[in-house]
């Protein structure tokens, strides 16, 4: 499964595994991001490609 380019503007929400602060940021910036800080409680997180492809497969599931 690749990354939707239909999903580049659409706000996506990721959970801080941690703290459980909901993170929402279009789809384009989760395509790019690596590395990002929970908001909430600082936490530093990799980002994977199959954490991207969670995040928009959910997404993708949600739309139907």
């Amino acid at each position: 499964m690749t990354l939707s380019r239909k999903l580049n503007d659409v706000p996506l929400t990721l959970h801080c595994p941690h703290c459980n602060y909901a993170l929402t940021k279009n789809g384009s910036w989760f395509k790019s991001c690596t590395r990002f800080k929970c908001a909430a409680c600082g936490h530093g997180m990799r980002m994977t490609y199959d954490d991207k492809l969670r995040i928009f497969a959910k997404h993708a599931r949600l739309e139907r």
